[in-house]
């Protein structure tokens, strides 16, 4: 067969293959949302939006992907409203995109939210609002400021990657607010620690 006649063929695998990621990993994302303890209402938002709720928890909710992170607001009866944030990534396997279907397959992945990748669950531990000892306490808000850290790291990586070496001041600017936001939450976390009430 000749190359002219194999075009048309060859385009279309193309065009094809470059759906590759909206294909296999889709628009929509399942979540498993759970709950320390169990029992809580969680809402998800998104950019001040509702896209999402669970109640009672443990339960799965199915939202669309998108490359703005997501606030698990959750409360419980006795305990103070706590929130965690799912940082939004990008999908490694929409890589071959650019391989098959070039820029264009990409951007299309990115447009449709498969480019993106949430965690497939995420578990909010909610305070609360009072200790039996002191040492409870602590243990306690040891391991939230452990999560603030590894969670901050994740969505500073993720700027950074974005950024992708430049020196884009608005890049940059994204990395240093997130930096500053993680100094707030730890600040904010050691206030809260010092301000329970224990012994009750």
């Amino acid at each position: 067969m000749k190359l002219s006649s194999r075009l048309p063929l060859l385009l279309l695998a193309m065009a094809t293959l470059s759906g590759c990621a909206t294909v296999t990993s889709g628009t929509d994302h399942t979540l498993l949302v759970e709950t320390d303890p169990a029992g809580a209402t969680c809402i998800l938002q998104r950019q001040g939006a509702n896209i999402g709720a669970v109640n009672p928890t443990p339960g799965s909710v199915r939202i669309s992907k998108s490359r703005n992170d997501v606030l698990v607001n959750c409360e419980k009866a006795d305990h103070e409203a706590t929130s965690r944030t799912m940082t939004a990534g990008f999908q490694s396997m929409t890589l071959g995109n650019v391989l098959i279907g070039g820029v264009i397959g990409l951007a299309a992945d990115l447009a449709s939210g498969a480019a993106i990748t949430y965690p497939d669950s995420v578990k909010v531990a909610l305070w609360p609002r009072s200790f039996r000892t002191v040492a409870a306490r602590d243990a306690f808000f040891e391991g939230r400021l452990a999560e603030t850290r590894a969670e901050f790291a994740a969505r500073i990586q993720n700027a950074e990657g974005a950024c992708g070496g430049s020196t884009d001041q608005n890049c940059l600017q994204r990395v240093r607010e997130l930096r500053l936001q993680e100094q707030e939450e730890i600040r904010r976390l050691e206030e809260r620690r010092v301000a329970t009430a224990t012994g009750t």
